[in-house]
């Protein structure tokens, strides 16, 4: 539970070199004109955790005492949530907010439920030459978009490519 409740971590999604991220719920209040009700909304929570150089003691991450570099790299990861939160694309991800806790940082995101283009790559052994257009397209908006914002995306893979509940192509892990 992060922030006094407001994310319920449900399950890993993935880890890197640099993160873990979750599968995570968190509740938003809508309302109407006649009234309002609560919903339940699956978000994608990013943890920075240095695999090479972090711990844990509970749920509070601990580093080595090379905590000058986890310094230095915490940094960049505040600053690529800050980066991700300030694009509005629907080719890339959208980055919801941004928190310490646990002595880590963390992000939340909208959650891509469907899965990397790599693991739907291999699912069906290949992509068909017209999602292979269609992907190309969306990511080369994409990442037409960021450059024209001055950013770059530094680890393009599709692994680091999510599809949306639409199946389209959504960039992450900058």
């Amino acid at each position: 539970i992060l922030q006094k409740g407001k994310y319920r971590i449900e399950k890993v999604l993935g880890q890197g070199s640099f993160g873990i991220t979750y599968l995570a719920t968190t509740k938003v209040k809508l309302g109407g004109n006649l009234g309002d009700m609560e919903a339940v909304v699956k978000v994608a929570v990013k943890e920075f955790f240095m695999r090479d150089l972090n711990g844990r003691e509970g749920s509070t991450v601990t580093y080595s005492s090379r905590g000058e570099l986890f310094d230095k790299y915490k940094k960049k990861f505040i600053k690529e949530a800050q980066n991700l939160s300030r694009l509005s694309h629907p080719n890339i991800i959208k980055v919801l907010d941004l928190f310490e806790a646990n002595g880590t940082y963390y992000y939340v995101m909208k959650c891509c439920e469907c899965g990397s283009l790599d693991e739907r790559i291999r699912r069906s052994g290949g992509l068909s030459e017209s999602e292979t257009l269609r992907y190309s397209n969306q990511i080369g908006k994409a990442l037409g978009y960021m450059h024209s914002k001055k950013m770059m995306h530094l680890d393009l893979k599709p692994g680091n490519i999510m599809l949306d509940d639409k199946g389209n192509a959504v960039l992450i892990d900058f």
